[in-house]
């Protein structure tokens, strides 16, 4: 059962190949993380969020990038993003 959080990826480091190797972590916009590998989500200070959270922030920022790119191309978005 993945896990979701919330953490700002701060670069080199931020998730290395051991994290990968324990559970694969996953980056989705608003800065949040899916994966089952709580020591990694540990190191980096990461909030646990429910899906529900997770995604309403995911939501709130594709929103606001296809509000964006409507406004500037005149072309639709592309789908939304769903969280496992």
């Amino acid at each position: 059962m993945p896990y979701y959080y919330q953490a700002t990826n701060w670069g080199k480091g931020f998730i290395t190949h051991e994290d990968n190797e324990l559970a694969h972590v996953a980056g989705y916009p608003a800065d949040i993380w899916v994966t089952e590998n709580t020591t990694w989500a540990t190191r980096v200070s990461a909030i646990e969020k429910t899906q529900a959270e997770a995604q309403a922030a995911v939501d709130a920022v594709v929103a606001q990038a296809q509000a964006d790119w409507t406004a500037e191309s005149g072309m639709p978005y592309p789908q939304p993003i769903v969280l496992p």
